[in-house]
């Protein structure tokens, strides 16, 4: 039930959004979908199916998933598929996006030749183009293998690592292939689980005789081509040979200390002195956690930082997603300021967290490192009167430390964590203390401004002598130096 109202959810949302452009009239899921041969789905259809079978026509776009697919029929618009396998025999208007493993095109009317009109994006283990099939748009591919036998109108890009031209192609071609030298048996191996038949070809870029370009041929490999056809354009060849280099003199455990040393006492240096200059003495606020609770502001910070990955990627998943659904409804214009917006979001919030997780949390550790060397030799006082020169101290220990080959490592991490771990709880206690404010409660050290820094020293402050009083004044204070006939009660009586 819950993945029904998932799916009808997602749905609704597309339908909405576009505003009228394709309102959504097909919905396959399950583990066969079919669209029969004299059906017709007025709008886009969206396909969660193991195996898909289009042979009807389809009057707008088809987007989803289909482990197995054939199209067979007609589309309107453009496709959008992931899957294992895609067969297309029947005819595409529009553009063909695909994402899987095999990517077969080959038209079954010997009268209408071409199966896509628009231009083709895939991402595919092997792309096959059929013999009597004809392509009009640009190809742009990533993948194992291009088998191009039928007649290509536009220009291909391709980077992969074999690529074979067996038939007529009027515009430029661009491809990376691999090695001829290579072995290719095990690619086959690893889809014999899937039950995919796959014949690996062998690397390289092959132009059979009846094979011919029209216009210029760009290729990078460690290989020269196999040129049996023409060329009409210029043939460049990037040669990507290994190029041996020979061992350099390693360095001294002396120099890779030193080396990393200088790296890390500058940047954490440089980082805690902007800290203090420009946040004050906020700064330090993390340390009070810090000290008072080491094992939670490890374990936090360690949590943090390892769940920050997966979040990472979420974030920029949804921001992929969202301008993907754009651009399949057609709303061009809105997905490019909305990409834009959400990418500097993303940047913004994704570099932000990892200064603060790199730099700034090691910079918060090292000031209370060097505060506490500070502290011990020449008292607590001092050390907090001279934060510049605490922050130099803990830098400097923090960065021999994790200069140390194999054990750095373990050194740098652990600053990372406690120092994280510091500053997100000293955040939720400042977010905790805004909330009170606002609720009518007390506020911690002076209103909203959160310190956790002026912590109470019951134990430093001597008892407050109890506050005396002042002598009474005499009742006739000032009046014997009045001038003779002065009256002050005429002007100060209660009548």
């Amino acid at each position: 039930m819950l993945k029904q109202v998932r799916l009808f959810l997602l749905v609704a949302l597309l339908g909405l959004l576009t505003c009228g452009a394709a309102f959504a009239r097909g919905i396959e899921q399950g583990e066969t979908c079919s669209v029969p041969a004299d059906a017709v789905i007025q709008g886009a259809l969206f396909a969660f199916c193991q195996t898909l079978d289009i042979a009807g026509r389809v009057e707008g776009n088809v987007i989803g998933i289909g482990l197995r697919a054939t199209i067979s029929g007609d589309v309107s618009g453009n496709v959008y598929l992931a899957g294992l396998e895609l067969d297309v025999t029947g005819a595409v208007d529009g553009d063909l996006h695909y994402v899987g493993l095999m990517l077969e095109l080959a038209s079954a009317d010997t009268a209408q030749r071409h199966v896509v009109r628009g231009q083709l994006i895939f991402a595919a283990l092997s792309f096959a183009l059929g013999s009597e099939t004809q392509f009009f748009g640009p190809i742009t591919g990533v993948g194992y293998q291009a088998l191009i036998n039928g007649e290509v109108r536009g220009e291909v890009n391709y980077w992969g690592s074999a690529f074979l031209l067996n038939n007529k192609l009027d515009g430029d071609v661009y491809t990376t292939v691999g090695n001829p030298g290579s072995d290719v048996s095990d690619v086959e191996t690893l889809l014999l689980p899937l039950g995919i038949e796959f014949s690996p070809a062998t690397p390289g870029l092959v132009i059979t005789g009846r094979g011919s370009i029209r216009g210029d041929l760009e290729y990078s490999g460690p290989a020269e081509a196999v040129i049996e056809g023409q060329i009409s354009g210029d043939v460049t060849h990037y040669s990507t040979m290994t190029v041996f280099i020979p061992e350099l003199p390693q360095r001294g455990l002396a120099t890779l200390i030193y080396d990393n040393f200088k790296r890390e006492f500058t940047v954490l240096l440089t980082v805690g002195i902007l800290g203090i200059a420009f946040a004050g003495r906020r700064f330090p606020y993390p340390l009070t956690q810090m000290r008072r609770r080491p094992a939670h502001s490890f374990v936090i910070g360690m949590l943090l930082f390892i769940i920050s990955f997966p979040i990472t990627l979420l974030l920029l998943l949804a921001t992929l997603v969202i301008v993907l659904l754009l651009l399949v409804l057609n709303l061009e214009g809105v997905a490019l300021p909305v990409g834009v917006f959400l990418g500097l979001v993303d940047v913004g919030l994704i570099g932000s967290f990892y200064f603060c997780a790199i730099f700034a949390a090691r910079a918060v550790f090292a000031l209370g490192l060097g505060r506490l060397v500070m502290q011990v030799a020449t008292g607590r006082a001092n050390a907090r009167r001279r934060p510049r020169l605490s922050m130099l101290i803990g830098v400097a220990l923090l960065a021999l430390l994790t200069a140390v080959p194999g054990l750095g490592f373990l050194f740098n991490a652990g600053a990372l964590f406690l120092g994280l771990g510091a500053i997100a709880s000293s955040i939720m206690g400042w977010l905790r203390a805004m909330r009170r404010s606002r609720s009518g409660g007390a506020s911690p050290a002076g209103g909203v401004g959160w310190s956790v820094e002026d912590e109470p020293q019951s134990a430093n402050i001597a008892p407050t002598a109890q506050a005396e009083l002042p002598p009474l004044l005499p009742a006739n204070l000032g009046l014997e130096d009045l001038p003779v006939g002065f009256d002050p009660d005429f002007f100060f009586s209660d009548d």
